[in-house]
Order: C-alpha cells, then sequence, then structure tokens
C-alpha cells in the first residue's frame, strides 16, 4: 500500500533506536495504538513504515541501501526521540533523521507545510519519550533549522524520567500531566493536518483571458485551467496546475450532421483541398482547430514545467518555463512559475523580477506577488513581506487571504492601527469569504493587543463560531477572556487550547499558566 499523496512511498516513517525497544517494547506499542487511532481518524487506509526486524538494514551495524532510501520518500517522518537517539554516530541519525530532512527539504512541498488554518508545521513529527539534555535539543533544532517540535510521550517526577505507559499506577504524580491516550490522539490529530493539508489543495479559477485571436469557429470547445496550491519550503502558495486556458482542438460538427446542413458539409469537403492549397494545411488546420498555435504549445510547456516542479526537478521546470515563453512571452503562468523556480533555488532576486513580469502581463496576477510576500515572511524581510502582501491585494482586491496574512504581519510588528485598517476592509469588502475566520481572528488579536478587550472577545467568537477547532483562535480567546476577568471562560479556553496545540512546548508553558490561573481563581472563591 502506498501514499495517499502521489509520489510517495509511504505516509508515515517511524524512526527509532533498536536500544528504546528492548525493555518493554515501547516503539512497538506505541506503532500499534498509533495505526489504531489512524484507522479512526483517517477513512482512508495510512500507511506506516515500520521497521521492527533487526536484521532488517536498520541496526547501526548495516548498512543503508537503495531501499532505504526509497522508503524514505514518505509525507511524514515520525522520529523518536530519547536520550539515545540525539546521536550523530548512530543509524538512524545518520541514515534516517539527516536524509529525510534533505530528501523533503528539496521535494515538491518543502519541509515546513502551511496547514489550511494558515500555521505552518514541520513534516518531522517528533514523539518524545525523555526530557533531553540542552545538547542534545540543540542538536536536533540545528538540524530541523527551528524548534524541536513534537508529541511528548514523558513520565515525570522526582527522579523519574522514562516514556509514558499506556496504563500508569499512578497517572496523577505525572509532573507533566499527560496521559497515553490523550497523546496518542494528539500525534493523529497532527498527522491528520499535516496530510489533510497537502492532499486537499483547493483549485482557484484562473483570470487569465489569453485566448487566441478569433479567428477559431464559434463552437471550438475552451479547456480552463486552474491555480494549484502547493506548500514549499519558503511558504509558496500557488502556482499555474499543468494546464493553462485555451482550445481543446475539437470542432462541433453536430450542426453540419443534420439533415438540413449535410449539403453545406458536403460543398465544404469538395472545396477543403483548394482552400488547403491556398491557405497552407497548417494554417488551415489551426482555423478549423486541429494543431496548436503558439499560445497552445506555451501552455503544454507550462503544464510540463508544473509537473517537473511537483517532482522536485526544478531544472526541468525551468527549461519548460523557458519554452513557454519563447512560444508566447506573455503567458503570466511561465513567468510565474520561473518565479516559483527561482525561490525555491534561493534567488530572490531573480522571482522578484519574474513576478514582476507576471503582473506586468496580468495585473490580476495577485498570487504570484502573495507567492513572494510569503518568501519574505520567511526569511523574516518583513518589510517586503508588507509590500508584496500589498502589491497582491493591489492586483486582486479579492484576495483575502492576503489581507489576513498583511494584518498578522501588521501585528506582528505591533503596527496594531495599520492591521484594523486592512483587516477591516477587508469584512467591508468581502463579508462572505470563506477565510473570513483568519480576518475575524486577525482583527480580535490586533484589539487584545491594543487592550480593548470587548472588541477583542467579538472578534474572536466570530471566528470559533465559523471555525471551532483553530488552536490560535482558542489561545487569543483564553487571553481575551482573562484580561476581561472572565476566569472561567478563560479557563475552558485555555484547556481548549492545550487540547488542541499539537506543539509539545507551547502546550506544556499554556498548561502551567492554565494551573496558576486555576489555583488563584479557587483561592478567590475559597475567600
Amino acid at each position: 500500500m502506498g501514499s495517499l499523496i502521489p509520489g510517495f512511498a509511504y505516509d508515515i516513517f517511524i524512526s527509532y533506536r533498536q536500544k528504546d525497544n528492548k525493555y518493554d517494547g515501547w516503539v512497538s506499542e506505541f506503532v500499534d495504538n498509533l495505526k489504531k487511532e489512524l484507522e479512526a481518524t483517517f477513512k482512508e487506509d495510512i500507511s506506516v513504515y515500520f521497521d521492527i526486524n533487526p536484521r532488517d538494514g536498520l541496526l547501526e551495524t548495516h548498512d543503508v541501501d537503495a531501499s532505504l532510501k526509497e522508503k524514505l520518500k514518505c509525507v511524514i517522518f515520525i522520529p523518536i526521540i530519547s536520550r539515545t537517539y540525539c546521536d550523530q554516530k548512530s543509524f538512524a541519525w545518520e541514515h534516517e533523521f539527516k536524509p529525510f530532512v534533505e530528501i523533503a527539504s528539496n521535494d515538491q512541498f518543502g519541509l515546513r507545510v502551511r496547514l489550511k488554518d494558515g500555521n505552518v508545521s514541520c513534516r518531522v513529527l517528533p514523539v518524545r519519550i525523555h526530557e533531553l539534555e540542552s545538547s542534545d535539543t540543540k542538536i536536533c533544532e540545528k538540524l530541523l533549522e527551528g524548534e524541536l517540535r513534537g508529541v511528548d510521550f514523558i513520565y515525570k517526577s522526582a527522579g523519574v524520567n522514562r516514556p509514558l505507559r499506556t496504563h500508569e499506577d499512578h497517572p496523577h504524580d505525572n509532573l507533566n500531566k499527560i496521559f497515553y491516550r490523550d497523546q496518542i490522539n494528539k500525534t493523529a490529530n497532527a498527522i491528520n493536518e499535516i496530510i489533510r493539508s497537502i492532499a486537499d489543495t483547493k483549485l482557484t479559477p484562473v483570470k487569465e483571458t489569453d485566448l487566441p485571436e478569433k479567428c477559431e469557429p464559434e463552437n471550438l470547445t475552451g479547456i480552463f485551467d486552474s491555480y494549484k496550491t502547493l506548500n514549499t519550503k519558503y511558504g509558496l502558495r500557488k502556482v499555474y496546475d499543468a494546464q493553462q486556458k485555451g482550445i481543446s482542438g475539437t470542432y462541433n460538427l453536430k450542426k453540419f450532421l443534420d439533415p438540413g446542413h449535410r449539403k453545406y458539409f458536403l460543398t465544404i469537403l469538395l472545396l477543403a483541398p483548394l482552400v488547403a492549397f491556398i491557405l497552407n494545411w497548417k494554417g488551415l488546420t489551426n482555423l478549423i482547430g486541429r494543431g496548436n498555435t503558439k499560445k497552445e504549445l506555451a501552455r503544454i510547456h507550462v503544464g510540463n514545467a508544473v509537473r517537473y516542479f511537483d517532482s522536485g526537478m526544478f531544472d526541468q521546470a525551468k527549461s519548460e518555463a523557458d519554452l513557454a515563453l519563447t512560444n508566447n512571452p506573455d503567458n503570466s503562468a511561465a513567468w510565474t512559475t520561473l518565479a516559483a523556480v527561482s525561490v525555491k533555488q534561493g534567488d530572490l532576486n531573480k522571482a522578484i523580477i519574474q513576478t514582476l513580469e507576471a503582473i506586468k502581463i496580468d495585473p490580476s496576477n495577485g498570487n504570484a506577488a502573495y507567492n513572494l510576500a510569503f518568501a519574505f515572511e520567511d526569511k523574516q524581510d518583513y518589510h517586503q513581506a508588507m509590500e508584496w502582501y500589498s502589491k497582491a491585494i493591489k492586483a486582486d482586491s479579492s484576495l483575502v487571504p492576503a489581507y489576513s496574512a498583511l494584518g498578522r504581519l501588521y501585528n506582528k510588528l505591533n503596527q496594531t492601527a495599520d492591521a484594523v485598517l486592512i483587516l477591516e476592509i477587508a469584512i467591508d469588502k468581502y463579508p462572505d469569504s470563506e477565510y473570513n475566520y483568519l480576518i475575524y481572528k486577525n482583527l480580535g488579536n490586533t484589539y487584545l493587543l491594543m487592550g480593548i478587550t470587548g472588541e477583542a472577545i467579538k472578534y474572536l467568537e466570530f471566528s470559533t463560531g465559523i471555525r471551532q477547532n483553530e488552536p490560535e483562535t482558542n489561545l487569543y480567546l483564553a487571553k481575551a477572556y482573562e484580561a476581561a476577568g472572565e476566569v472561567t471562560k478563560s479557563i475552558d479556553s485555555w484547556q481548549k487550547y492545550i487540547d488542541l496545540e499539537t506543539d509539545t512546548l507551547k502546550a506544556s508553558e499554556a498548561r502551567k499558566h492554565l494551573k496558576e490561573i486555576t489555583v488563584e481563581h479557587l483561592r478567590g472563591i475559597l475567600k
């Protein structure tokens, strides 16, 4: 059974040290329980690679072979992070963890993917079974180029630091206050969120109006295109799909086959050789819808470019996009695709030039600017990110996610007045947008930052009314209720946030804060 995502060998690869499975078979039991939870989470079958056979090539003394490299072509990599795993000399580290990071960083989705709710998640989903020494955490974070975020299965008490068991004798003595069944569920939910965000790519109609001149008959069949959502290492969101709006080459002969039109059809057949001689065959075939115009050839090359881009073959993608522009220099999709390749290859300056070309040809191609803004924001170049989000809105004023992203960025930079302005413009212009839950969330956070708790609560409740299980919205709502003195509601929202948050560090910090305000609230009641 392959992956749900085409082109991948497995959905999940489990990486671990044999040492961590010898005492009580913890890793094997974890994998069995995770598979059961995945069955209850997905309608489809999820493929999991887990090597339990110590003679199957995964021991430290064995060499990695081609088959293992193929197995590492998976959507999600789950390392069982323990005190023994973070060993740069171990097989699991050297031949599984490091190669996956390299492979994923260069495939069509990148190591980090943007989730449907707008957050970003790493395709490495660590399962921690021990509290680590700071040196171990650092080497993991250095490899990932980011924080070590995952799901914890750690039982911690005085003098104890071990994996959490399915059934604990004294579960409430665990200082981490977590339960095995809940953590298994969190792991499955995190997997589901990543896979769904990759698999359920949303297609948006292209606004391209680049049709051949009207010399073709009226009844030619048009093929309409779409943008294809991609998540890349740099947060790229949209490139054109394999086709671009054009002509199929199918001529509708139905009216000529009706009895009243047959004589005209026969006359045309008799005259066809003479017409072909006069116009030349190529001109005639283009006239009646057979053969390819240069614009159609350009569309074919764009389709090839996107397929290569999907497969991580960026040089080939560039070659095909260049061929598209040779046939039609005014193909906005080809310029957008070239910009995506340039960002992927780290040449942001070239990507800017190519994006400008795409927008110059098609001023409504706001997605090109939106992609570039995500790239700048990912590189923490916030000034240019704001500039390009603004360009995206100017190019396509209906691009609601661009308003949301710009408002979020203003909040990050504490430019709350700018955030209110841009987010309220989006609400006024597009009150029925499917992305308004993001607008309301960011606007609620804006008012929270400004200390206007009533407005903050109003908009955050609007957001949760549309989408209840968005972690960040519940976090902001918990803070807003707390700031407003609505402690009971705040406690409930903090707990919901903790249940939804897959980042164990964030969840742990929130759990600590929840305990503090709960104790304080109880003291107040007792007084």
